[in-house]
């Protein structure tokens, strides 16, 4: 583990240690950390599974921000392809 991420986990456990009453293990901590990452994934995964709907189509189509940068379609599968990975 990086001294970084020790760091984090650490002061996580800390923090879940005032807020509970009680200290857990780092081990508990870790569990819980991957049961909220699970959890997670399934619902990213359960959302892309679904079409979006009007409101949210309208919702990205608002963040675009004109940059004069003209990119390639391709160039965009292979970035999100290599991110993916």
């Amino acid at each position: 583990m990086l001294p970084r991420d020790k760091e984090r986990l650490d002061r996580l456990q800390g923090e879940i240690t005032v807020h509970r009453g009680r200290r857990l293990p780092q081990q508990a901590v870790l569990a819980w950390l991957l049961d909220l990452g699970e959890a997670q994934q399934r619902r990213w995964s359960n959302d892309a599974d679904r079409p979006m709907s009007p409101r949210e189509i309208a919702g990205l189509r608002r963040l675009v921000v004109r940059t004069g940068i003209t990119t390639r379609e391709e160039e965009i599968d292979a970035t999100i392809a290599r991110a993916v990975r």
